[in-house]
């Protein structure tokens, strides 16, 4: 379980998130959701630095912390002085907290310190159409943002597909490409027809980026070819000497001042000492953790941008099924019902699934992206604050099930029908 509280950050008042493997949080513009995604994404990056460096490094500077939060998600004026601005971050593996009145960043291990597991933090800004609209993109001169991170994932994702491995976008009919000798990006329509991404709609260009890097994510990362070229050997060596300094050296001194002999194991780019041979086991296995992405934390801002309603349910089920693979988690923010209507669906049928009778087995078309609601978080924000719709402990809008109930969307219709009727 993670816990993040955010308080006096821009729009956001104050809220206290129990954050799971998938986490909505819905609501008008300007209220804070993005601010909140934004903090989210950088507590995980800043629990990942922790881990592989086992130390505070460069968390002991507090202009690193800005650079790395107020400048690289944009949050540059968000923070008034004096005002109580901070953020706590929890996690089975590490406690921190962030105080900008003080301008402190003080962390400590939690029970299960050694049980992290390294995953790819991703967060994919509601901007990502700017490879599409922009001519010359790698060109455009932007600062050390979140926007500039995701252009050079996308030009590192794209190059995975060519006009003899084309990408499927979800259920529109068309297929994705780059064409390594123009160095455009193509779209194949469903009569063959190519046409530059440039000059598609709206939709596809909001859709096509985003879902041709997710498609990186839960599939192509974890090839061995591309998994050897995000991780140089020096840099896992220094991964496995902070593991090893901190973890299994220590013992070494009573072993040998009591007579005993170190186990010598080959790790890494030499051999080493261990207390044991179960030590030195353990230690690989930690040193595997670590520098070999697991899964994905993907902080994802309006994937229903220019999208049809339907396409929009779609892109929820293809999320679901597709981010269940490795275990990968998902934090979206979004404006739409119809996000909520789909993952509603899924999570009803994660209910369910047992009790469907074998006659109606065509109800299990999408059971590949049904979920356990005991895996969902959903949250509505009104000025800077959670909702308190259902579940008042935790400021959920979810049931006792998990469930987002009728009420809810009713409430939003009502506010429609009721000008309507009027």
């Amino acid at each position: 379980m993670k816990r993040l509280v955010i308080d006096n950050i821009g729009p956001v008042k104050h809220v206290e998130l129990n954050l799971k493997r998938i986490n909505v949080i819905i609501g008008p513009q300007s209220v804070g959701k993005s601010c909140v995604l934004k903090i989210a994404c950088f507590c995980a990056w800043a629990e990942k630095r922790i881990q592989l460096e086992q130390g505070k490094n460069g968390f002991d500077d507090f202009d690193y912390i800005e650079e790395n939060l107020m400048e690289f998600h944009k949050l540059e004026g968000f923070v008034e002085k004096g005002k109580g601005a901070r953020f706590e971050y929890k996690t089975d593996h590490i406690r921190f907290v962030c105080d900008f009145d003080s301008r402190t960043f003080d962390y400590s291990w939690t029970a299960g310190h050694w049980k992290y597991k390294r995953s790819r933090i991703s967060y994919i800004p509601a901007e990502r159409n700017i490879v599409a609209v922009v001519p010359n993109w790698l060109d455009v001169k932007i600062g050390f943002t979140n926007i500039r991170s995701f252009i050079s994932d996308w030009d590192m994702a794209r190059k995975m597909y060519n006009a003899k491995k084309q990408l499927q976008i979800l259920d529109l009919g068309v297929k994705y490409y780059y064409d390594q000798q123009t160095g455009k990006d193509v779209i194949a329509l469903p009569t063959g027809q190519p046409i530059d991404l440039s000059n598609a709609s709206s939709g596809l260009q909001s859709v096509i980026p985003m879902w041709t890097y997710l498609d990186f994510l839960f599939n192509s990362q974890y090839s061995e070819k591309v998994a050897s070229d995000l991780a140089t050997e020096s840099e896992n060596e220094d991964v496995l000497n902070h593991i090893y300094d901190n973890k299994f050296k220590k013992g070494l001194k009573k072993l040998m001042d009591g007579g005993g002999q170190a186990y010598i194991g080959k790790i890494g780019m030499g051999k080493r000492p261990f207390v044991s041979e179960e030590a030195y086991r353990e230690c690989k296995q930690l040193v595997d953790a670590y520098t070999k992405t697991q899964s994905s934390d993907i902080y994802l801002e309006e994937p229903e941008q220019n999208l049809f309603p339907l396409t929009q349910m779609e892109l929820v089920y293809e999320l679901l099924e597709h981010a269940g693979v490795h275990g990968d988690s998902l934090f979206v923010t979004t404006h739409s019902p119809y996000i909520l209507y789909a993952l509603n669906n899924c999570m009803l049928g994660g209910l369910v699934e047992r009790r469907i009778p074998k006659e109606n087995e065509a109800m299990r078309k999408r059971a590949k992206s049904w979920i356990s609601p005991k895996e969902v978080s959903v949250w509505e924000m009104r000025d800077g604050e959670l909702s308190s719709g259902i579940d008042e402990k935790y400021f959920t809008i979810q049931d006792e099930d998990g469930l987002i109930r009728s009420n809810y969307f009713d409430r939003i219709m009502k506010l429609v029908m009721t000008d309507f009727s009027n």
